[in-house]
């Protein structure tokens, strides 16, 4: 019971197993999980991975990431992530990324999910600190220090929007980049199929079997997106 029900206490076994008909002192049921836990046979406590697979359904993940334009000024790309579907939620562009941008980026991010209740991962920068996550009704859950693996849908989204977009311009101006980032996120939401999600594409999209098959160019043909005409 204890291992499959980590988070249970001695009270709460104690109950469950009076519903089987078995009777034991709290004080027994101690005794007994500390000899299995001295045998390495009851586990620490509920694993990362779990965590996330038990949560997907509410759980999302934003952070920073920059940009360097070739006359040297720096913009932070603001971004939030759904893990379940991988779709981008919220994103935003600025050269001054402090407490009060991402309180903005917040208010308007409520307005996605219509007031349930969410967990939502950031790392422990300070942009992200200090800040009444409850106003939002979000439950804040902060990475460890050196741990990016822990944040590993946002991680893998940095990756992708540098190898598949960036990566291949000179950047001159915050124009560009955000035209660059809307194109490419537009691409990443509603046409891009991913293999973490076994090929599906954020948004959804139904197979087409009938039609001539079409491609339109995203970002000047770097990428390309295929479709049938319908008839």
């Amino acid at each position: 019971m204890k291992n499959e029900n980590i988070c249970w206490g001695n009270g709460k076994i104690q109950g469950e197993l009076e519903k089987l008909g078995i009777k034991l002192d709290k004080r027994t049921i101690s005794r007994i999980i500390a000899d299995f836990r001295r045998k390495v046979k009851v586990k620490k406590g509920l694993t990362w991975s779990k965590f996330i697979q038990s949560h997907f359904a509410s759980l999302y993940a934003m952070d920073f990431f920059t940009l360097d334009t070739i006359l040297g000024k720096r913009f932070y790309i603001f971004f939030i992530i759904y893990l379940q579907t991988r779709q981008i939620v919220r994103y935003a562009v600025t050269t001054n990324p402090t407490r009060g941008f991402v309180r903005q980026q917040l208010i308007e991010f409520t307005w996605y999910f219509e007031g349930k209740r969410i967990y939502l991962i950031h790392d422990g920068s300070g942009e992200f600190c200090n800040i009444n996550y409850d106003d939002f009704d979000i439950d804040d859950i902060k990475i460890s220090a050196n741990a990016p693996n822990m944040n590993a849908f946002a991680e893998r989204f940095i990756g992708s929007v540098r190898r598949e977009a960036f990566d291949w311009f000179i950047l001159f101006n915050e124009t560009q980049i955000r035209n660059i980032l809307a194109e490419y996120i537009g691409y990443y939401n509603e046409k891009r199929p991913h293999q973490g999600i076994a090929q599906k594409v954020p948004k959804g999209y139904t197979p087409q079997k009938q039609g001539k098959v079409i491609t339109y160019p995203i970002l000047s043909g770097l990428h390309h997106h295929y479709e049938r005409l319908s008839a």
